[in-house]
C-alpha cells in the first residue's frame, strides 16, 4: 500500500478530497499523494510538495472560518411557504452587535429587518487552530415562498451576501401511487426510422413514436440526451459529451415543419429536387446513422430558411423570434461561439487570445452563420415544445428526458463558464473488473466550491432547459451529486481520487426546478453507489432505476429480485448488452475480441451465464434443451423476455420501460463503454420504421401483456 503523507491527507480531506475508496471487490484503495496535489492545484491550492500541507491547511481553514455566511444555505419546506433559517459563523466573544438584514425574494419582493447577535441561538461551536468560532441561526421573521433568494447582511463584520435555497423537501411526483403505474418504450431518437426523415430520427419521429405508444396504452417514451453537439470539425456524436447542456441539437429538426419552410420557395424547390431526395434516400437506407452527411443535407435547407427569414418581412414570426431571444438572451452568445468554431474549425482552446479569453464580437463572424445558430435554436425550441404538448394531448405523461453528467471539454458551457470547471482534470471511474485501468470520461468536472460561489445558477439553468419540456428527468450518474472521481491530466485513470460535492444544495436546486415545472426525478444509481446516496434520494422524493440484468435471482415462479417502489424498471440500459446478447453470451465473446477478457475469464463467465439461463428457465417453468434450432432459440427468448417483463409490470415499479430493440432480439447495443473507434457507438438504427411497428407481432404481444398487468 502506497504511503500517504499525513499532513497532505488532512489538507485533502479538508478540501473535500477523499482519502480513498472501496473498489468493486470491497478492497480499500488509497488515493496517492500525486493525485492529492494535482487535484488541490485544481482547487486553487498552489501546493507543490506534501511538506507544505500544514501551511495551506492553516491558511485555508482560517480564511474559510472568517466568512460569516456560507455562499449557499438551504431550508427545506413541506409546503409552498415556510420559515427559514440562515447560519451565521463568527469568532466567539466577538459577535456582539446590531445587524441589518435584507432578503430579496425570487418573486421580486423584499423583506428587511434588524436584530442583535445577542438574540440569536448558538447551534454549534468549533475550534480552528486555537481560535473559537460559533454558528448562530438567523431566523427570517416571516414565511417565505419556495425559490432561490438573495440574502444581504450588514453588521460589525462588514457587508456579506449569500443565496438561500428555500426548497421543497420532496420532488414533484415523489409519492408512489399504485393506480398510476405506467409503462413506456425506449429508443434513441437518432435510431428512429421513417420514410420521410433525412437519415436519422427527428422531432416528428419522436412525436409519432409517442402517439403510437399512447395507442398501445403506454405513457412514456424515453430517449438519449437531445443536446447540442459538434457534428463538423471537431466531430463528437456522443449524446453524453454535448456542446452544451443549455441548448438543443438542430440535428433533430424536421425541416418541413419549420414555419419558414412554407414561405420559402427556394427551400421547397431544393427539398423536392431529385438530387436532394436521392441523398436523403441514400442516408435512410444506411444501417448506421452518418451524422456529418445528415447534418450537411439538413443544413442546406436550414441555411435557405435563414436567408429567407432575414430577407422577408413576416412581423408575426419576427415577433416570435424576439420573444424567444428575450427569454433566452444567452442564445446570442452561444451563436457567436458556434460561428467562431466554424470559422476556425478548431476547439476554442486554440483560438486567438482575445477570443479564447471570451471576448466574442458580432463583427468577427459571418452574420448568416451566426443567425443560423440563433434560428436553429429557436426552431428546435418550437419543435420540442410542440412534441411535449402533443404528448399530453395523446394521453402520455409527457417527455422523459436525460441530463448527462458533463459536457465536452470544447463546449460552450466550459468556454463561457470556465471558472466553474476543473480544466486540468477529467471525470471518470476507478479501475474495476471490466475496466482494469479505470475510466477517463474526458469531460472537465464541475468544481464544488465554484458551483456554490455561482449560487448553482449554471446548474439551475441546465435543469430549467430540460424540465420545462418534460414530465420525467433522468439524472445521469446521480452519485455525482455526492462525489465524483477526478482524473488529473497526465496521471491516468488509475491514479485519481473522489471529490465531494454539497449534496444538500444540489438536491435543493433539483427539487426547486422539479416543483416549478412539475417534473419527477429519476436518479441513475447504477454501479458503485456510496451508502448515503439512496437514502437521500428517498428522503427527497427521487426515484431509482432498476435494471433487470443486475437483479436476476431466479426462484420458483420468479426471475428477479424485488423492484424498488416507484422505480423506473427496464431489462438493460444503453450501456449494457441487449437482452439477446446477454442471454446468448455474445457480449462475452465480443469482450474477448476487444482484449477486455482473457479466454480463461471468458470461459468462467460463459459458465456462469449458462447456470443463470438454466436457473431462469427452471424458475419460469420453461424447458431447458441444450441443442435447439435458431427458431427454437428465438421462441425460448420470447418466453423468457415475456416472463421478465410481466414480472416487472406486476411489480411496484412506477414505470416499466421496454427497449424496443430487445423486442426483436437485436444483438448490437447502442454503446459499448470503453470503445470509440472499435464500435459504431450511437449510430445503430432501429430495425423497423415507426410505421411498421404495428406489424411486429411479438412487440405488440409483449406490450399488450405489460399494459394488462400494469392496469390490473
Amino acid at each position: 500500500m502506497a504511503y500517504q503523507h499525513e499532513g497532505l491527507c488532512k489538507l485533502a480531506e479538508y478540501c473535500g478530497i477523499e482519502k480513498g475508496y472501496y473498489d468493486a471487490g470491497g478492497k480499500w484503495v488509497q488515493s496517492s499523494n500525486e493525485a492529492f496535489i494535482a487535484i488541490l492545484n485544481q482547487l486553487d491550492i498552489p501546493i507543490n510538495h506534501p511538506d507544505e500541507s500544514p501551511h495551506f491547511l492553516h491558511s485555508k481553514s482560517l480564511a474559510d472560518s472568517s466568512k460569516p455566511l456560507e455562499p449557499v444555505s438551504v431550508s427545506w419546506f413541506s409546503a409552498e411557504q415556510g420559515y427559514a433559517e440562515i447560519p451565521l459563523m463568527l469568532p466567539k466573544d466577538s459577535f456582539q452587535g446590531v445587524c441589518k438584514a435584507r432578503l430579496n425574494l425570487e418573486n421580486g419582493t423584499q423583506i428587511t429587518w434588524e436584530f442583535s447577535t445577542f438574540e440569536l441561538i448558538v447551534s454549534s461551536t468549533k475550534s480552528v487552530f486555537g481560535k473559537e468560532f460559533v454558528t448562530l441561526q438567523i431566523e427570517v421573521p416571516q414565511k417565505i415562498p419556495l425559490g432561490c433568494h438573495l440574502f444581504n447582511l450588514e453588521g460589525p463584520f462588514g457587508n456579506v451576501q449569500s443565496a438561500l435555497l428555500a426548497a421543497p423537501k420532496k420532488a414533484h411526483g415523489a409519492t408512489f401511487e399504485r393506480q398510476q403505474k405506467n409503462w413506456g418504450i425506449f429508443l434513441p431518437l437518432y435510431a428512429a426510422k421513417s420514410d420521410r426523415n433525412l437519415g436519422a430520427g427527428d422531432f416528428t419521429d419522436l412525436e409519432n413514436l409517442i402517439e403510437w405508444t399512447a395507442k398501445q396504452g403506454g405513457k412514456v417514451v424515453g430517449t438519449l440526451p437531445l443536446l447540442s453537439a459538434f457534428l463538423d470539425e471537431p466531430c463528437e456524436i456522443s449524446p453524453y459529451s454535448p456542446a452544451s447542456r443549455l441548448f438543443w441539437n438542430e440535428f433533430y429538426l424536421d425541416v418541413e415543419r419549420i414555419a419558414e419552410f412554407e414561405y420559402s420557395p427556394d427551400a421547397r424547390k431544393l427539398f423536392q429536387s431529385p438530387e436532394y431526395q436521392r441523398e436523403a434516400k441514400s442516408l435512410r437506407d444506411l444501417d448506421l446513422v452518418d451524422y456529418p452527411r445528415v447534418m450537411k443535407l439538413k443544413r442546406r435547407i436550414l441555411e435557405l430558411l435563414v436567408l429567407d427569414f432575414l430577407q422577408t418581412s413576416n412581423p408575426v414570426r419576427k415577433a416570435a423570434l424576439d420573444a424567444y431571444i428575450a427569454k433566452r438572451p444567452e442564445v446570442l452568445d452561444f451563436a457567436l461561439f458556434r460561428a467562431n468554431g466554424e470559422k476556425f474549425k478548431a476547439s476554442w482552446h486554440s483560438w486567438p487570445s482575445d477570443l479564447n479569453a471570451g471576448a466574442l464580437n458580432d463583427n468577427d463572424v459571418d452574420p448568416l452563420v451566426r443567425y443560423y445558430h440563433i434560428l436553429s435554436q429557436w426552431w428546435a425550441e418550437e419543435q420540442i415544445t410542440n412534441v411535449s404538448e402533443k404528448a399530453l394531448q395523446f394521453g402520455a405523461k409527457g417527455l422523459y428526458l436525460d441530463l448527462p453528467l458533463g459536457v465536452n471539454a470544447d463546449s460552450y458551457d466550459v468556454f463561457r463558464h470556465r471558472e466553474l470547471f476543473a480544466m486540468g482534470a477529467s471525470g471518470g471511474a476507478p479501475p474495476d473488473s471490466f475496466f482494469t485501468l479505470g475510466q477517463d470520461w474526458g469531460f472537465p468536472p464541475l468544481r464544488p466550491d465554484k458551483l456554490l460561489d455561482n449560487k448553482l445558477t449554471y446548474l439551475r439553468s441546465c435543469l430549467t432547459h430540460h424540465m420545462k419540456h418534460c414530465s420525467m428527468l433522468r439524472v445521469d450518474h446521480v452519485m455525482g451529486l455526492h462525489r465524483l472521481y477526478w482524473v488529473p491530466k497526465g496521471l491516468g485513470a488509475k491514479n485519481g481520487a473522489y471529490v465531494r460535492y454539497n449534496p444538500e444544495a444540489m438536491y435543493a436546486v433539483f427539487n426547486l426546478e422539479s416543483h416549478k415545472h412539475k417534473a419527477s426525478i429519476i436518479g441513475e444509481d447504477l454501479g458503485t453507489v456510496p451508502p448515503a446516496v439512496r437514502p437521500m434520494m428517498k428522503n427527497h422524493g427521487w426515484h431509482r432505476l432498476c435494471v433487470g440484468q443486475f437483479e436476476i435471482n431466479p426462484t420458483e415462479g420468479r426471475v428477479l429480485n424485488g423492484t424498488p417502489e416507484g422505480a423506473v424498471a427496464s431489462i438493460n440500459t444503453h450501456d449494457l448488452p441487449t437482452f439477446a446478447s446477454y442471454w446468448l453470451g455474445s457480449d462475452i465473446t465480443e469482450r474477448v475480441e476487444m482484449g477486455l477478457l482473457t479466454e480463461e475469464e471468458a470461459q468462467l463467465e460463459q459458465t456462469a451465464r449458462k447456470i443463470m439461463r438454466e436457473a431462469v428457465l427452471k424458475g419460469i417453468g420453461a424447458e431447458n434443451n441444450e441443442e435447439i434450432t435458431a427458431l427454437e432459440q428465438e421462441e425460448q427468448m420470447e418466453t423468457v423476455l415475456g416472463s421478465i417483463f410481466v414480472e416487472l409490470a406486476q411489480s411496484d415499479a412506477g414505470t416499466v420501460l421496454v427497449n424496443l430493440e430487445d423486442a426483436w432480439f437485436c444483438r448490437e447495443p447502442q454503446n459499448v463503454p470503453g470503445t470509440w473507434k472499435e464500435k459504431p457507438n450511437w449510430r445503430h438504427k432501429s430495425r423497423f420504421k415507426n410505421a411498421e411497428l404495428d406489424g411486429v407481432a411479438y412487440l405488440k404481444k409483449i406490450l399488450g401483456k405489460i399494459n394488462l398487468a400494469r392496469n390490473s
